[in-house]
């Protein structure tokens, strides 16, 4: 083996077939790991989830749904992609067209009615 500095650099630069040294396997992963924040004795389970970060409420599914249906029905009755496909046939086609009159509005009016969830008092 050859000594002097030659030596000290060929033993400093690893070569791509051997394998890092076991203390550095991981380390970066270790540190960037989350951990969540430790809770002190004046906080409870209720305060820590009031946000509510997730959660959907029923009105919400309810008020997307009637906005989904009422866009289902603008859809199929003016676009005529369904009839021009076969799916449905020109008579029922403008069937929904005239629905979409009535359907429309009272999606609408689902969508945007105040809800008891949203804290809005009826008294």
């Amino acid at each position: 083996m050859p000594a002097g500095p030659a030596a000290a650099v060929a033993k400093a630069v690893p070569s791509p077939s051997t394998p890092p040294p076991p203390h550095s396997r991981g380390a970066g992963r270790r540190r960037l790991r989350p951990c969540g924040a430790k809770k002190g004795p004046g906080t409870d389970e209720r305060g820590a989830t009031a946000g509510g970060g997730g959660v959907v409420t029923r009105g919400a599914l309810l008020r997307s749904g009637a906005a989904l249906f009422a866009l289902g029905f603008v859809d199929a009755g003016y676009s005529g992609d369904w009839s021009r496909i076969g799916a449905i046939s020109k008579d029922t086609e403008e069937a929904l067209k005239l629905a979409a009159y009535a359907v429309v509005p009272l999606c609408l009016a689902v969508v945007f009615s105040p809800s008891s969830e949203d804290g809005s008092n009826n008294t």
